[in-house]
Order: C-alpha cells, then structure tokens, then sequence
C-alpha cells in the first residue's frame, strides 16, 4: 500500500458542482485513508518482528564473535608477552653469569701475579719433591726385608717373590703419593 495520495484522488472544485458537499467527502475518505494507513503502520506485521529478531540476533552473533576475537588476540598477545619476557630473563642471565666469570677469571689472573718468587718457587717444586719423598720411603731396605718374609712364608709365592715385591711397591707408592697430594 502506497503512503501517497495520487492527484486524481484530490478533490476538485472545478469539476463539481456542489463544491461543499464533494470536498467533505473526498475529505473525509482522504482522511480515513491516512489514518488507516496510519493505524496499518503502528502494527508491525510478523514477518516484520521475525526479520527484526533475526537482525538481533545476528547483531549478537557478530558482537559475540567479535568479543571472542579480542579475547584471542589479547590472548595471544600476552602469550607473546611472556615469551619475550622470558627469553629477555634468560639472556639477562646468561650475561650476568659471562659476567661474573669474566670477574673470577681477572681476580685468579690477578692473584697469580701477585704471587711472591718464593710462592712461585715453592709452587713448581711442590710435585717433584712429593715424588722424591716417596721414592725414598719405598726404597728404605727394611719394607724390601719384611715383604720378602711376608710372601717367602708361602711356598707358592716364594718363586714370584721379586715380582710380587714390586707390584706391591708400586701400589704402596701410588697410594702415598695420592694421598700426600691430596692432603697438600
């Protein structure tokens, strides 16, 4: 239904003879076509209200969608966030540990140049000496004396005895040399 009024529809006053009684009417019908269309418009049809609850609801699907977006993207992004701030910490760390190496490095350089001549001597002489020590405690005759009576009084080792003793020497001198080093 058309919300306009064709001009043939108007009245004329012309064309009618009794002017008065001819306007009231066409008046009168104009005015009830208004108002019917009036009254038609204020009633929204089925088709109407269902199109404008589809148009909701899709308005809240899109709002919808779009909040999901903006929380996957914050999301993402404070994922991304922690990672570099994780990485960052890493690295800080690896710096401050190349750091702190490079400081022990310089402070041992530094204290083995401090280190008097008689340090010095003592340290480069330290180890043969030890050696020499030893050596000499696993020459002294009487430990040669008692491991020959020790195995001598086992005839089955009695034949091996020169053998034996050496072997048994060289543990004896392994041994002290470990463990004077180690105490050292």
């Amino acid at each position: 239904m058309s919300r306009s009024t064709p001009l043939s529809n108007l009245p004329n006053m012309n064309k009618n003879q009794n002017p008065s009684h001819a306007y009231e009417e066409k008046e009168n019908e104009l005015v009830k076509e208004i108002l019917q269309e009036i009254d038609s418009g204020k009633q929204p049809n089925k088709s109407d209200e269902q199109a404008m609850a589809q148009q909701h609801a899709m308005a809240q699907q899109q709002a919808m969608a779009q909040q999901q977006a903006m929380a996957q993207q914050q999301a993402m992004a404070q994922q991304q966030q922690q990672q570099s701030k994780e990485e960052l910490d890493a690295h800080m760390q690896e710096q401050e540990l190349m750091h702190n190496q490079m400081l022990d490095n310089a402070n041992n350089e530094g204290s083995i140049k401090e280190q008097s001549m008689v340090d010095k001597i003592i340290g480069m002489v330290k180890q043969p000496l030890l050696v020499a020590i030893v050596a000499i405690l696993i020459s002294v005759p009487s430990l040669t004396n008692m491991l020959e009576g020790v195995i001598n009084s086992k005839a089955s080792l009695a034949s091996y005895a020169s053998i034996i003793i050496l072997l048994v020497k060289g543990l004896i001198a392994g041994g002290l040399y470990f463990g004077i080093n180690k105490s050292i």
